[in-house]
């Protein structure tokens, strides 16, 4: 259960040629594998639609999750997830988490660590195939963003075998837009453009046999973004070199 408490308010800066500001403010949750005891984390107080310009927006995954704040973390047990995922964890998964930090957590908590737990607790979580990855995709973003490119694009391909796979089955107009547009990208980068054209023309497509106007907006974005995906640069960072 969380009661919230805000403490302070912190203002977080970032760049991408202009200055945005996101507020936090730290409030204690639940620590989900130790009973009486509370985790130190913190909730978005504000921020503005510019989070869907930045640079995250090629793996299509989105502030708060790319940010330091939305991976929340308990230092007691270790126990780490995204912001708000702490509750609706079954015994056996708390059983099976529990015994899995007793053996693996060492007390760190640089971002690095975290990243790691988080990834290997989720495994141990019943989680959907979209929810899944997603991680994964947000673990290649944060990676790249630590200068580990090499790691970032391996998860990159991870993402997108299963996107291919998940393309072959019925799912819901919207999700097929995201990854037809994430299939572009992820080819471009991982340098096959030839694959990356073929799923343009098939966002192309989806878009103009859209039949939910609710995604009229969403769609819009999305061709947006993939004008740009040809100027993607194979190997290096997911960013566009736009000329």
């Amino acid at each position: 259960m969380r009661i919230i408490k805000i403490l302070t308010v912190a203002v977080i800066v970032l760049a991408a040629h202009n200055v945005f500001a996101t507020t936090w403010a730290e409030t204690e949750v639940d620590d989900p594998i130790m009973e009486c005891k509370r985790c130190g984390v913190q909730e978005p107080m504000s921020y503005g639609s510019y989070i869907y310009s930045w640079p995250s927006k090629y793996d299509l995954v989105f502030w708060p999750l790319t940010d330091n704040g939305g991976i929340w973390f308990c230092e007691d047990s270790g126990f780490t997830g995204f912001i708000g995922d702490f509750d609706e964890i079954s015994e056996e998964e708390k059983k099976t988490i529990g015994e899995y930090l007793t053996k693996s957590y060492t007390g760190k908590k640089d971002i690095k660590s975290k990243l790691e737990l988080l990834e290997n607790i989720y495994k141990l979580r019943k989680k959907d195939d979209v929810f899944r990855n997603r991680l994964i995709r947000v673990l290649a973003y944060w990676y790249e963003d630590l200068g580990d490119i090499k790691k970032a694009n391996e998860y990159r391909r991870i993402a997108l075998e299963e996107i291919e796979g998940y393309l072959k089955k019925e799912m819901s107009e919207g999700q097929k837009l995201d990854y037809l547009y994430l299939a572009a990208n992820y080819h471009r980068q991982l340098g096959d453009a030839k694959s990356s054209d073929k799923y343009l023309q098939l966002l192309r497509t989806a878009v103009d046999n859209l039949k939910d106007d609710k995604l009229k907006g969403h769609s819009a974005f999305l061709l947006e973004l993939s004008e740009e995906t040809k100027q993607i640069v194979p190997g290096g960072i997911l960013r566009p070199e736009i000329k």
